[in-house]
């Protein structure tokens, strides 16, 4: 565990590239089931908003296996005290989940335009939908900590 405060770096120049591909794929998601449907039965992906959705997926998907790969070695800072035992846990759940579905999400993805497990790309879209709410709560709980409990919480990931 590290005794800083904050976040290396690198840590947080790999949130925000992840919080920037994911928020990209999320906007430009919508007819990718369309281009899915079409590319698995001609096997031409015609449409440029496929083609960047599915490279800006795998660049996801490498960005976060960096973000594992760089917890691992580096750690992250402690915890800030909760005001309940139970918030811990929650915080805890919350952050698995999201290293979790952020990973998982561009795998389901890649298995269905790559391999074509049609099934795959309905795994992809629950995760996706999961994914949102996971960071709703993320960010939700950040803003609660920097403006409720006033711990500067928000200071750990910024690049200043």
């Amino acid at each position: 565990m590290k005794t800083s405060q904050s976040y290396s770096m690198l840590q947080k120049l790999l949130h925000w590239a992840v919080v920037l591909t994911f928020a990209f794929n999320y906007i430009v998601s919508d007819g990718m089931g369309r281009a899915l449907d079409a590319f698995l039965k001609t096997g031409v992906n015609d449409t440029l908003t496929a083609k960047f959705h599915v490279i800006v997926g795998v660049v996801t998907l490498v960005l976060m296996i960096l973000r594992v790969l760089v917890r691992l070695i580096q750690g992250a800072p402690a915890m800030p005290p909760a005001p309940h035992p139970l918030m811990e846990k929650a915080a805890q759940l919350v952050h698995v989940g999201l290293y979790a579905t952020m990973i998982l999400t561009p795998m389901a993805g890649a298995s269905a335009w790559f391999l074509g497990v049609k099934i795959a790309g309905d795994v992809h879209e629950v995760l996706v939908n999961l994914t949102v709410l996971l960071i709703l709560v993320h960010v939700a709980a950040a803003l609660y900590h920097q403006f409720i409990l006033k711990d500067n919480l928000l200071k750990r990931m910024s690049l200043r």
